[in-house]
C-alpha cells in the first residue's frame, strides 16, 4: 500500500480486501461529527466503517486490532495522544494504512514537511470541506492507494514561489499538478478538464520530466510531485 503504480489505480482499488472494500476507522471526539461521518460513509458499498472511536488511545488499539486501510483521524482530540501523535504511532506500527487528518486549520505545511520516504498515504482534509462527500471519498482512497493530497480548498489558494522549480512547468501542466496535489486520479483529471485520459497520462509524464523526478525508485512519483508542489508554492496575498 506504501507505493502504488499510478498508471494503475483501478487495478490497486480492485485489489483491496473483500471485493475492493476500504476499511476505514474514524477517530473524532466531537459525537455530532462522529455520527455524521458514519452515516455519510455508510452511504458509500466500496467503503466500510469498522469503528468509530473518540480517542488516541483507543484508536492506536483498534488499529491494531482491525487493520483497517485508512484510519480519519481529528487533529484535535482533546486528549492524549492527539491526532498527530496517535496518526504516527499507528503508521509506524504498519506503514501499509492510509492517514486522513481531519483540522479547522489551513495549514498546507504539516504534509509539506513530511519527509518523501515517509509520506505515502497521507491526507490532510478540512472538516468544513467535508459536506463534499465527493472530496472526502477521494481522500480515503487516495490515502488507501499511498498517495498524498491537500485539501482541494487549499490548493485553490496557494501559488508557486518566485524563482520556483514550477517555473518550468507550462500553465496547462500546473493545472493537472494543482489536481494531482488535491488527490485527483487520472480519470478525474480527465473528466475535470474534459481531455482525453491518454493526454492526461502524458502531461503527468512531462511533469515528472521537468521537475526531474525518476520513476523508479523508493518513492512513488506522483507523492514526489505533490510534496514538491506543496514545498514550492505558498497562499495567494
Amino acid at each position: 500500500m506504501a507505493t502504488i503504480d499510478p498508471g494503475n489505480l483501478e487495478t490497486k482499488k480492485k485489489a483491496m480486501g473483500k471485493a475492493g472494500v476500504t476499511r476505514v476507522l474514524i477517530v473524532e471526539d466531537e459525537p455530532l461529527f462522529r455520527d455524521l461521518l458514519q452515516t455519510t460513509l455508510s452511504g458509500y458499498t466500496h467503503i466500510e466503517v469498522v469503528a468509530a472511536v473518540d480517542n488516541g488511545l483507543d484508536a492506536i488499539r483498534i488499529a491494531e486490532e482491525k487493520t483497517p486501510d485508512v484510519v480519519l483521524m481529528d487533529i484535535e482530540l482533546g486528549s492524549e495522544p492527539n491526532g498527530l501523535k496517535a496518526a504516527h504511532l499507528i503508521k509506524a506500527a504498519d506503514p501499509r494504512v492510509g492517514i486522513v487528518i481531519l483540522s479547522m486549520h489551513r495549514d498546507k505545511e504539516y504534509l509539506a514537511s513530511i519527509p518523501e520516504s515517509r509520506a505515502a498515504g497521507w491526507s490532510y482534509m478540512l472538516k468544513q470541506s467535508l459536506r463534499d462527500k465527493t472530496a472526502l471519498v477521494r481522500a480515503i482512497e487516495g490515502s488507501a492507494w499511498g498517495l498524498v493530497s491537500m485539501d482541494p480548498s487549499i490548493i485553490e489558494a496557494l501559488r508557486p514561489r518566485k524563482r520556483s522549480i514550477l517555473e518550468r512547468l507550462t500553465s496547462q501542466q500546473l493545472m493537472v499538478l494543482e489536481k494531482m496535489a488535491g488527490g485527483y486520479t487520472d480519470i478525474a483529471i480527465s473528466r475535470k478538464f474534459g481531455i482525453d485520459e491518454d493526454a492526461v497520462q502524458r502531461l503527468v509524464g512531462m511533469i515528472y520530466q521537468d521537475l526531474g523526478i525518476e520513476l523508479e525508485g523508493g518513492v512513488d512519483p506522483r507523492v514526489r510531485a505533490t510534496l514538491i508542489y506543496l514545498q514550492e508554492t505558498s497562499t495567494k496575498s
